[in-house]
């Protein structure tokens, strides 16, 4: 049921990645706009609107505010665990998914998980499609932007995520990657080898996870 739930929603998105949909992530450059308290992109703004469901957000807005988080305080130093929403979501109990979701989404507003989560609850909760919509709406634009940041076949085409986690929504639920054969550390991208799928073809898939590697490493050195 879910899983019909969720083809439906997510099939018009799929398919290419190339071409006019490639994105060019530079962390300097994101670092940057979103820094300077009198842009249009400073990042508590940014934030603003994506917790208000603003619905003019743009594709690059999406990146900034995605990426963005990667330089908030918060990031990794105070990030929610989601093993308890792992759980819950087994349980199908989706009043008590919906307040584990919140949790989350209050200390990592950008988390995959629970914003699908969250918009599957109020949708199995029969709340107005207005509700729920919103929710996968925001999930599947971060998930668009991190498809697009690169084509996976190589460290230097690597797509870009700043959570793990964020790794396996990609193959499991994007790319509908079936098996998983090997995870390894090339440098600062994730390798991950699999069975190719309809959606992506190689046998290779690099994900880019610098950000949290040089987070994790100013944390300590801050200690």
């Amino acid at each position: 049921m879910k899983n019909s739930f969720l083809t439906l929603l997510i099939i018009c998105f799929f398919g290419s990645i190339f071409g006019q949909n490639k994105l060019e992530i530079n962390f300097d450059s994101i670092k940057a706009k979103i820094e300077y308290p009198e842009s249009d992109n400073y990042y508590p703004k940014l934030l603003k609107r994506f917790k208000e469901f603003d619905t003019t957000l743009t594709h690059q807005d999406y990146a900034l505010i995605y990426y963005g988080f990667s330089f908030q305080d918060d990031y990794i130093k105070n990030k929610p665990e989601e093993f308890t929403l792992k759980d819950l979501v087994k349980t199908e109990d989706y009043e008590k998914i919906i307040i584990e979701c919140q949790k989350v989404l209050n200390k990592n507003p950008v988390s995959l998980r629970a914003n699908n989560e969250m918009g599957y609850s109020l949708f199995k909760l029969n709340k107005p499609d207005s509700e729920w919509k919103k929710y996968q709406k925001r999930y599947r634009a971060i998930r668009k932007v991190i498809a697009y940041s690169g084509h996976g076949y190589s460290p230097e085409t690597a797509f870009k995520v700043i959570y793990v986690s964020d790794e396996y929504n990609m193959l499991y639920k994007y790319f509908d990657i079936q098996k998983i054969h090997q995870q390894s550390l090339v440098g600062l991208c994730d390798k991950f080898v699999v069975d190719p799928s309809e959606y992506y073809k190689g046998n290779e898939v690099y994900f880019d996870i610098s950000r949290k590697l040089i987070r994790q490493q100013q944390i300590i050195d801050n200690k």
